[in-house]
């Protein structure tokens, strides 16, 4: 009996472009280099989501803890509007904008990502991470960190060694600056 695909690409090339009859090995998805004729292979909001976690666990993730998430980090919305943002927001800039993040809200989306960055458990528990949540945390917001979410703070090198003044002339002239104009 045979099985029933989703999609009629072989099994060495299960990626379809969506022109027809055109399939794609996985190594050429997000590799740089358009493969498909529209160009979909190299769509950058696709590209961001596959180095992140799947959407489902975040938005599982955020209903659990949308007592401490919403809105004090991750803005407003629903669990999946907002998991579905971090997936496909390439920086922390982006998500603002897209979340419609207030400068409270960034600084502490950046928080806690800089306490997911560093490792760093008692940070979050003193913004209020509840206990047993550090675990997921870290696995789902780790891979987000890693693919270049906090990118966009980068001209703030050692930004974990400055001061509070420093951090907060930080915020003043770089990253809400940047964003403010979207709010």
């Amino acid at each position: 009996m045979a099985v029933e695909r989703g999609n009629d690409c072989p099994e060495s090339q299960p990626w379809p472009c969506r022109t027809p009859r055109i399939c794609l090995s996985f190594d050429f998805i997000c590799d740089g280099e358009p493969d498909c004729p529209d160009e979909y292979d190299e769509d950058p909001e696709m590209c961001t989501a596959k180095l992140r976690p799947a959407q489902e666990h975040l938005a599982g993730f955020i209903h659990r803890y949308q007592n401490w998430l919403v809105p004090k980090f991750l803005g407003y919305g629903t669990p999946e509007e907002l998991a579905a943002k971090l997936v496909e927001s390439k920086t922390v800039s982006d998500y603002a904008r897209a979340a419609k993040l207030n400068e409270t809200q960034l600084k502490n989306l950046i928080k806690l990502m800089e306490g997911v960055k560093s490792g760093k458990e008692m940070e979050l528990f003193l913004l209020g991470m509840p206990l047993g949540a550090w675990s997921e945390l870290y696995t789902l917001f780790h891979r987000i960190y890693i693919s270049g979410f906090l990118d966009n703070l980068e001209p703030a090198e050692n930004f974990q060694s400055l001061n509070r003044q420093q951090k907060e002339e930080f915020w003043k002239n770089h990253i809400y600056q940047q964003v403010k104009r979207f709010l």
